[in-house]
């Protein structure tokens, strides 16, 4: 059955990309994978992710959290905001969808900003109230029932951050807060690039540093696109034709990895939600993540397959990691685990770092989303000069991925990328 189209409800689907979805990527002991598709729109080119979850109950009670932490980027994307924001006389009034706990907000809210909220999960909420006292911040999932409490016109800044790629009807949203934006005022959202779903593109140390992505993350089941939680995929071009057709003029986009947009009310351009060169573009870009995964599994085959594999610095998130192996054919004797508390993962052993000289390894990789280099260096020390290591940047290091090039992909007119 084919599925339906989120932005605009066409039938009129294909399916690119089939196999196990994952929620949480980095528990080593539950399971969590499910049959997963990703699919593109031959009307709009919306690349959507279709599973067969109850996504509501978890993100309610596993409390999904993006972060507790203030975190340096949010300099950078406060003054994105505060760019697009006009002087006045007055407090200007923020609503933040999904929130999360507040650790952006609150940053508003110190210089100022009168802050208003909704966020699913209860102890997200509990703790965003005591970052912010004097918010307005509710638990629930968005509809028009909550921004209708709002006059229309009530807002200056209305954000999603992280949060877009997350929500069911992404177009009905739009239609929604529009109308609760001053005539000046700004949508801001944050969500990931589609263009930059790569390998090379993830182990780019600056980029791995902000978003804590190493490179293996993209070729399990190319892992941002069955990513359980998103279950929208944008580019820059395809989010500014959606925004113009729901009304909202796109005024700067920055793309450090994430795409960073702001748009502001207009008149809707057009009737029709029919983006030929959209779906163009995405299916080439399709094309081009299969082959990637393709080379890159091969390319990991061809290193470690076959030889006595040791891994080190996983921690908890090997679990992960060992599933990427083992669907490719590639055995680990064991994993050395820094944590006081070691146990059995997938039923490969964890042991102390030291105990892994004495497995004798060909190859020690060293498995995790941050710190690689120091953990390599950690290893070499360790294993002397009778393993090879490898990072898995350097195990990727063969790859080469430039990108899809589609000069007649513009944003919308008058719309420049910004620096930031």
């Amino acid at each position: 059955m084919n599925a339906v189209c989120r932005i605009c409800e066409s039938l009129n689907t294909s399916t690119r990309i089939e196999g196990n979805g994952h929620w949480h990527c980095v528990d080593p002991v539950v399971d969590r994978q499910f049959p997963y598709r990703v699919v593109v729109c031959e009307e709009c080119g919306h690349v959507s992710g279709i599973w067969d979850r109850d996504r509501n109950v978890q993100y309610v009670e596993e409390e999904y959290i993006t972060c507790d932490d203030d975190l340096e980027q949010y300099t950078a994307y406060v003054e994105f905001v505060l760019a697009g924001v006009k002087a006045m006389n007055r407090a200007p009034r923020l609503a933040e969808i999904g929130f999360n706990r507040g650790a952006l907000m609150r940053r508003f809210s110190d210089i100022g900003f009168e802050c208003h909220g909704i966020e699913p999960g209860a102890e997200n909420v509990r703790a965003a109230r005591k970052r912010i006292a004097n918010g307005k911040l509710e638990q629930g999932f968005f509809g028009a029932d909550w921004i209708s409490q709002y006059p229309e016109g009530y807002f200056d800044v209305i954000m999603m951050t992280s949060v877009f790629e997350h929500v069911t009807e992404p177009f009905d949203i739009l239609r929604t807060v529009r109308p609760y934006l001053k005539p000046d005022g700004q949508l801001f959202l944050v969500v990931p690039d589609l263009s930059r779903y790569t390998p090379t593109y993830q182990a780019n140390a600056a980029h791995r540093s902000v978003y804590g992505c190493s490179p293996l993350v993209f070729f399990y089941r190319n892992f941002f696109l069955c990513y359980g939680q998103h279950i929208n995929h944008f580019s820059g071009a395809s989010l500014a034709r959606y925004l113009a057709a729901a009304g909202l003029k796109t005024t700067r986009i920055a793309d450090i990895g994430n795409l960073w947009v702001s748009a502001s009310p207009a008149d809707p351009v057009g009737t029709s939600l029919q983006f030929p060169e959209i779906v163009d573009y995405h299916h080439a870009l399709m094309d081009h993540y299969e082959d990637l995964l393709n080379r890159t599994r091969a390319c990991v085959v061809d290193r470690l397959a076959g030889r006595r594999i040791v891994c080190y610095g996983a921690g908890k998130e090997f679990g992960y990691f060992h599933g990427v192996f083992s669907e490719l054919g590639v055995d680990i004797i064991a994993v050395g685990d820094d944590a006081p508390q070691r146990q059995s993962v997938h039923g490969v052993t964890c042991t102390t770092p030291d105990a892994l000289m004495e497995l004798h390894p060909e190859v020690c990789v060293a498995t995790s989303f941050d710190y690689e280099d120091a953990i390599a260096a950690k290893a070499r020390e360790l294993l002397g000069s009778g393993a090879q290591v490898y990072t898995l940047t350097e195990l990727l290091s063969q790859l080469e991925d430039p990108l899809p090039n589609f000069t007649s992909i513009q944003l919308d007119p008058g719309t420049r990328p910004v620096t930031v």
